[in-house]
């Protein structure tokens, strides 16, 4: 299923493949089906390496986690890896707090396109950390990303193996910086940035400080990445703006 894509892991507060390169993940969040997902990484991020590709699913119904849904999610799974896209499954509280991330964890613990992230807001902190404790006893290659407001929560001693921080869009200027600083000792996904076409200065400065950070991001569109124009389709201006994000992410234009 995972055709050439590498485990990744988090060391030494480093998203790392299996040669110990250096990861910074940069992708969307799925709008539907695999299709769709696979259509808008190829024409959204075409300068962004296989390998560096990353879609995130959300999961918060048991209705996906029945045995025809999950047979689906394979499939899209399988179809993501060979697009050199990783999956990474984001489930929401209702569904981690029954244990359901724990099948998953199980269900792919050999196979490295499938990431996994646990949503769930400060009160949740926490459950959050001892959830993902016990996904990465499942499931010992795991990498596990939760909210950034969980990092108050974690020791603080050093790095931890396997544990990434989604930094939630909608707060971007959150935590408090003695929070953030303990946090960056681990890989960070900026989590739903919504590009926008009336902000473009304001979208240039969070890509040029994501990548000094070496911040990844999955960028999210409450409509169509592909628009239609007398029938023949064309990008969005969100899809414009993102197109921009990732050549200032890869390339550090400053024009």
């Amino acid at each position: 299923m995972s055709a050439d894509l590498a485990w990744l892991s988090a060391t030494n507060g480093v998203l790392q493949d299996a040669h110990a390169a250096a990861v910074r993940l940069l992708g969307l969040r799925s709008q539907g089906a695999a299709e769709g997902d696979v259509r808008d990484a190829e024409a959204l991020l075409a300068d962004v390496a296989p390998g560096r590709r990353c879609v995130a699913v959300s999961l918060g119904l048991a209705a996906q986690t029945t045995p025809n849904a999950l047979a689906a999610l394979d499939a899209r799974i399988a179809a993501h890896a060979v697009a050199g896209i990783y999956t990474l499954l984001r489930f929401e509280a209702r569904l981690w707090m029954h244990g359901h991330h724990l099948r998953l964890a199980r269900r792919y613990a050999q196979e490295p396109a499938v990431l996994f992230g646990l949503l769930g807001r400060r009160p949740l902190a926490a459950r959050l950390w001892a959830a993902s404790q016990a996904l990465r006893l499942a499931h010992a290659r795991a990498l596990v990303w939760l909210p950034l407001e969980s990092a108050q929560t974690a020791p603080t001693a050093g790095a931890h193996e396997g544990l990434g921080w989604l930094w939630d869009a909608a707060r971007p200027q959150g935590p408090r910086p003695q929070l953030l600083a303990g946090a960056l000792r681990q890989p960070v996904l900026l989590d739903g940035w919504q590009p926008a076409a009336h902000s473009p200065m304001a979208h240039d400065r969070l890509m040029s400080l994501c990548r000094q950070g070496g911040i990844g991001w999955l960028a999210h569109c409450n409509g169509p990445w592909m628009t239609s124009e007398r029938g023949t389709p064309v990008l969005s201006r969100a899809a414009r703006v993102l197109q921009r994000a990732v050549y200032l992410s890869s390339f550090g234009a400053s024009s």
